[in-house]
């Protein structure tokens, strides 16, 4: 029945129209796996955390009651290693996009089917309890797995073909998840192409992504994620403080990775089992939760209240310090997730802490901290990933208000200029870096052998 399928598929449908097709399919399954994830991560959150669906006072955070929190992210960790080696053994730990873009741009570009069930299953459980990670890279990864499994259906030998329709999937994956369809093209071109495409290949791009986000709305809705209130600009002197924001944004961003290496790293030569190590980073989210419990999770509903300007100087700050240590330390110990909503956290609160220190020291200005908190959510992105286009649009479609764009551009560039010359590598690309240079020693040895 399915060869006679095939074969009926090969000969009517050829072409443009075969791509269409696919990229339709590719983009359904991707959208669907968006919204399961959405809606179980919700589910899982707004049970064990009743305090993510208010705003928290000081107060609030740091009542006793809060201590059952030090053992809500070691539920998710328990669960990943207990299911993980029985169902799941040869699934990379920790953070695997870097390796999903060395497999698509250096290998065979095939994904294994086993990975999209990896991660339906585990990303939202993870953190749903708290542990701090995105869910993007995660559906990014899903979406990939969709192209790759329809182009081993369709029995597709050609490289480049298999590459797109892997590309097609994750800027389905990533339109769907935030609701922004620009930002999912822009993703497949510059984060997983490496900015290395062919017009002709842009139609199947846009026509994944458009599916995969007419599914997502289909089933959450159709609204910015992080709607805010339109904002005015006092005038050219605004661009001055913005300007500094870029450059503290770029330095932190370095600082930032360096730190995600090296807890991976740290984690890696520890001297306890492999699965122990998911165990260790959950306890030590825990105990940050205990004190700061608006840092657990993908932090969205936190960093609205950044937008809005409703979070003060010291919170914002510690809330900063939080994210920046525990988001390495999940990943690093092993625990699968992403780092997209983490740095989106992480320049936010950068961003807000800039614009009250902004407001200090000039208190005749109409300084927003809402306005440092989302352009810094923009920058710190494009900083991380090098990926302009993708960092400013997705702020953009997150948040709806196009008036931002000149201030998006102005201080993502800057922050990303720092970043190139203070360390040139991104997040995602250093990884691929060290692996090409492995692969050259290698060669090199068994040439001089």
């Amino acid at each position: 029945m399915i060869n006679k399928l095939k074969s009926w598929y090969y000969q009517i449908i050829t072409g443009t129209i075969r791509d269409i097709v696919l990229a339709v399919l590719i983009g359904v399954l991707a959208g669907l796996s968006s919204s399961f994830i959405i809606k179980s991560e919700s589910l899982i959150e707004g049970f064990l955390y009743s305090t993510h669906v208010q705003e928290l006072s000081l107060e609030q955070i740091f009542k006793l009651r809060n201590l059952i929190i030090l053992f809500l992210p070691l539920t998710g960790a328990i669960f990943y290693i207990i299911i993980k080696p029985v169902f799941f053994k040869d699934q990379r730990m920790g953070y695997s996009f870097p390796d999903f873009i060395v497999n698509v741009n250096r290998r065979e570009a095939r994904i294994n089917p086993q990975s999209i069930l990896y991660l339906l299953l585990f990303t939202p459980i993870i953190i749903g309890t708290g542990n701090m990670a995105g869910v993007e890279g995660p559906i990014a990864q899903i979406g990939g797995g969709f192209g790759s499994f329809m182009s081993g259906i369709m029995k597709e030998e050609n490289r480049k073909r298999r590459k797109l329709l892997i590309a097609s999937g994750t800027a389905a994956g990533i339109a769907s998840i935030f609701n922004a369809p620009i930002t999912g093209v822009f993703f497949a071109i510059e984060i997983v192409l490496l900015g290395e495409y062919e017009l002709t290949s842009i139609s199947v791009i846009v026509i994944s992504a458009v599916a995969g986000t007419l599914v997502a709305r289909a089933f959450i809705g159709n609204h910015p994620m992080l709607g805010t209130p339109l904002y005015e600009y006092a005038g050219v002197h605004d661009f001055i403080g913005y300007t500094f924001l870029g450059l503290f944004v770029g330095v932190f961003s370095v600082l930032f990775e360096k730190w995600f290496f090296k807890a991976a790293d740290y984690f890696k030569e520890m001297k306890v089992k492999t699965l122990t190590k998911p165990l260790i980073g959950s306890i030590i989210i825990g105990f940050i939760g205990v004190f700061l419990p608006m840092s657990l999770g993908n932090g969205y509903p936190v960093i609205k209240l950044a937008l809005l300007g409703k979070l003060g100087f010291s919170l914002i700050v510690f809330l900063f310090i939080a994210k920046f240590i525990g988001t390495a330390i999940t990943i690093g110990s092993g625990l699968p997730g992403g780092i997209y909503a983490p740095s989106l956290y992480t320049g936010a609160m950068i961003g807000g802490t800039i614009g009250y220190i902004f407001k200090f020291l000039f208190p005749a200005q109409p300084v927003s901290t809402g306005v440092y908190a989302i352009l810094g959510m923009s920058a710190f992105l494009a900083s991380l990933t090098h990926a302009p286009f993708t960092g400013i649009f997705l702020v953009f479609e997150l948040t709806n208000d196009y008036r931002m764009m000149l201030p998006f551009m102005i201080t993502t560039v800057i922050a990303m200029l720092i970043k190139a010359k203070l360390f040139p590598d991104s997040i995602e690309h250093y990884p691929i870096r060290e692996y090409i240079k492995h692969i050259e020693q290698k060669t090199e040895n068994n040439t001089g052998t």
